[in-house]
């Protein structure tokens, strides 16, 4: 049988995903299916697939008309039946990823796992898409932009304040924690009416259950970062209205310790980044993101009214 599902859902980003399947697939740990959600925008991508899938058959690519990240993720999720499962992004893993996360999963009273996450300085952006980068400015390098570089392995348990774990992209579950939580909140998530914020929703009620999360820098994906400032704005605006969504949606649940939620976020992502940006790094490109940090958060909460809760998982439902 099957030990993991490692899940891609992706949109547009044409050949950008070749390199995460080739990296998948040579990864020293050999039994597990990769599935990939297409949430088409061209046949760009499905090109790019079409060699792996002919070659591997442990590789499988879904096309879908579904919008939103985290749908695609619960569609991944959905196609396969291995007890564990592994989500990554437009990165390139090393071969001992995949068996790194597993051996950590496997761990009684493990929930979830996050890797190590930096950035892959073989990638070169404008390469890949130059003349719509080259418009824009570049990322100040005081912005680590998806990014999770702690070398040291870390257990979270208990704290809900603590919520820096790690990154969407290299992040694994059990199966069966997946399936009690109810999957990826879609309405959250890139794409989704409510953003952004879809690790961090799915790992807080974790925390709550007493489960335990396992920060592990021996399991390394090399992210390739492609965005510019604008599009680095945008994303932590986003991110921003996520977080202030799921707040929301937690008191709505008469769970009043979600009010951890936004002070850990005004705190470490809106104050701490406005002064870094002022006293270290006088990066106005720091200290803009850190305000968008501590406004658009209350957008969130408001745009969150607007859509029905089911308190018993504590989702988002759709109208």
């Amino acid at each position: 049988m099957t030990a993991v599902d490692v899940i891609i859902a992706t949109r547009g980003r044409g050949a950008l995903i070749d390199v995460t399947i080739a990296s998948t697939r040579q990864s020293t740990y050999r039994g597990f299916c990769l599935w990939i959600v297409d949430q088409i925008t061209d046949d760009a991508t499905e090109r790019a697939f079409a060699p792996h899938v002919a070659e591997d058959s442990r590789v499988h690519y879904q096309r879908s008309i579904s919008q939103g990240v985290d749908i695609g993720r619960n569609d991944g999720v959905a196609a396969g039946s291995a007890p564990y499962l592994l989500f990554t992004d437009d990165g390139r893993a090393e071969p001992g990823w995949l068996g790194t996360m597993l051996s950590e999963l496997e761990q009684d009273g493990t929930w979830a796992v996050f890797g190590r996450v930096v950035p892959d300085d073989t990638f070169r952006p404008e390469l890949a898409d130059g003349k719509a980068l080259a418009r824009d400015k570049p990322v100040s390098r005081a912005l680590p932009v998806a990014l999770k570089d702690e070398p040291q392995r870390k257990v979270y348990q208990g704290s809900c304040l603590d919520l820096g774990f790690g990154h969407r992209a290299n992040m694994g579950l059990r199966r069966a924690c997946f399936d009690e939580r109810g999957g990826f909140n879609e309405l959250l998530g890139a794409g989704a009416p409510l953003r952004s914020w879809p690790q961090r929703d799915l790992d807080y009620p974790i925390l709550r259950r007493g489960g335990r999360i396992i920060h592990t820098p021996a399991a390394l994906v090399h992210q390739r970062h492609w965005r510019r400032w604008s599009e680095v704005r945008r994303t932590s605006r986003d991110y921003a209205i996520g977080a202030g969504a799921a707040t929301g949606k937690h008191l709505r649940c008469g769970d009043w310790a979600g009010l951890c939620l936004p002070v850990e976020w005004l705190a470490g992502q809106g104050v701490r980044q406005v002064v870094s940006g002022v006293l270290n790094w006088r990066s106005g490109q720091k200290i803009q993101v850190g305000l968008l940090q501590l406004i658009y958060p209350w957008v969130g909460l408001i745009q969150g009214w607007r859509h029905p809760v089911d308190c018993e998982r504590a989702l988002y439902r759709r109208s």
